[in-house]
């Protein structure tokens, strides 16, 4: 029995009555929770499936899928709602999924074999003549699609023990922090919100309530509604929740009209990008616990946490105690102690990384108390013409924070100055993001101010390619889209 399998056992075994999920109207206790995984469980062992994939959105029934999958040794491959057509299309093709697991089907998307009605979930099993050998997926769990930054998805794949290696480590690292329920606000198939939303409180015996995404206020995969996100805080009253870097800039304005807002929380992690440091020292002023934190799908998705006991704000934390960071003389962020298996279709899949280490990407520091610190991606840097090195995350993160920036890009490479491509509300004059723009540099040095901009056209959007599944922007693209207007500006 796997390691979440056993604490579902445990919890139904010593608190059967006990909470586990809510959603909507229907609180299921431990035992019921243990009963269900199982019933799915034993009627998918007949197929016996090597890889399939899950779609739906959050719900009490993909939680059921997940598991079962995982206590049956399947590959599970979730599927993020917001993919395209295309990219789900190939991932059924470069994964070789046999079935899939939803609430909807739509057979645009899916070549179906036949659809069969399973106690909690439609299974839909697929005409795909692309299996993968058996033996390639010996270690396999679970197949996390990241789609990046260009070209189609990439298969991130992770060991059962990579999962339950980080789920222990963060749950070490927040149990003394009185949090009982947890609020799912990002997407499940999410690999962060599916550790460290599922599998973490499970095993810390908390409370998850999960909820369909567009009643806590996210509408489509770019839209959200702050009133809406705030009324569901209110009603649920969560412990902790996760947050991405776009969303703190709203939670802290929700937080000035509403002072009551936020009360519950006692642990707010942010992560999946940048977070401005003037918003996270704004968060903590009006006395909301929001922890910045660091990871990657790579590493299982954490590889760094503040907490209350040890924050610095401005730092990613401390690395977790399940793995090890160093930095290499190109400053880049090595971690090692906790690598993925490797990418789907890779040579060695099965041996791991090379020395188990993974090169991020991402470059930083480690300070004297050991706190993480993040600069920026080394293929995002900048090189003035003055011969200057610029991060554009550190200027993004601190223009987002204003009211009248909603999402921005910084260009620049071999410039005199920097430019910037912005999206802003209708409502939002370009004097006012001018404005704007004037009072955020006189807090910048001088080749770091963004001297020139362009509005654009429409907002940075997963439909649109101009922005990654996990909210971050598709530099290339939008320089792509947009190359003629940047350099006129020069």
């Amino acid at each position: 029995m796997n390691f979440l399998l056993n604490t579902l056992s445990q919890r139904a075994n010593k608190k059967p009555q006990e909470t586990a999920i809510v959603s909507g109207k229907t609180t299921l206790n431990n035992q019921a929770l243990f009963n269900a995984v199982t019933e799915l469980a034993d009627q998918l062992k007949p197929f016996q499936f090597q890889c399939i994939a899950l779609y739906m959105d959050n719900s009490i029934n993909w939680v059921f899928a997940d598991l079962a999958a995982m206590s049956l040794g399947i590959t599970l491959i979730p599927i993020p709602l917001f993919f395209s057509k295309g990219q789900i299309q190939h991932l059924i093709k470069d994964a070789g999924i046999e079935a899939i697991l939803c609430q909807e089907f739509d057979s645009e998307i899916f070549a179906i074999q036949e659809r069969l009605t399973l106690s909690h979930a439609q299974l839909v099993i697929l005409k795909n003549d692309t299996k993968l050998d058996s033996g390639q997926l010996k270690q396999v769990a679970k197949i996390t699609y990241t789609s990046g930054s260009t070209g189609q998805p990439k298969g991130v794949c992770l060991s059962l023990e990579n999962i339950k290696n980080v789920s222990l480590a963060l749950a070490k690292t927040i149990k003394d922090h009185g949090i009982k329920r947890h609020l799912c606000i990002m997407p499940l198939a999410t690999l962060l919100e599916n550790i460290a939303g599922i599998y973490v409180p499970l095993m810390m015996e908390n409370s998850i309530q999960i909820e369909p995404l567009s009643e806590l206020g996210f509408e489509q995969s770019s839209q959200f509604n702050p009133e809406k996100f705030a009324q569901a805080i209110e009603c649920y009253q969560p412990d902790s929740l996760i947050l991405l870097p776009q969303l703190l800039k709203s939670v802290i304005q929700l937080k000035q009209t509403t002072p009551s807002f936020f009360n519950s929380l006692k642990f707010a992690a942010v992560g999946g990008g940048k977070s401005a440091q003037s918003a996270l020292e704004k968060a903590h002023e009006l006395g909301m616990p929001i922890y910045e934190g660091y990871g990657l799908s790579e590493c299982a998705a954490t590889v760094s946490l503040n907490t209350p006991d040890n924050n610095k704000v401005g730092s990613v934390g401390k690395v977790l105690p399940h793995t090890q960071v160093r930095i290499d003389e190109s400053g880049e962020i090595i971690v090692s102690g906790q690598a993925m298996l490797g990418y789907l279709h890779q040579d060695d899949l099965n041996q791991g990384q090379k020395n188990n280490e993974v090169h991020t990407g991402d470059l930083g520091y480690i300070d004297d108390d050991g706190y993480l610190y993040i600069s920026g991606r080394r293929k995002n840097l900048l090189v003035s013409s003055f011969g200057r090195n610029i991060a554009p995350e550190w200027i993004e993160s601190e223009l987002i924070h204003s009211n009248n920036i909603k999402q921005v890009a910084v260009f620049g490479d071999a410039k005199p100055w920097l430019n910037a491509i912005i999206t802003a509300d209708l409502s939002t004059s370009n004097d006012q993001i001018t404005l704007t723009l004037n009072e955020i540099n006189q807090s910048l040095p001088d080749y770091a101010q963004v001297k020139s901009w362009i509005r654009s056209d429409e907002a940075f959007s997963t439909q649109n390619q101009l922005l990654t599944d996990n909210g971050r922007i598709r530099r290339d693209a939008i320089f792509s889209h947009y190359k003629a207007r940047l350099d006129a500006l020069y």
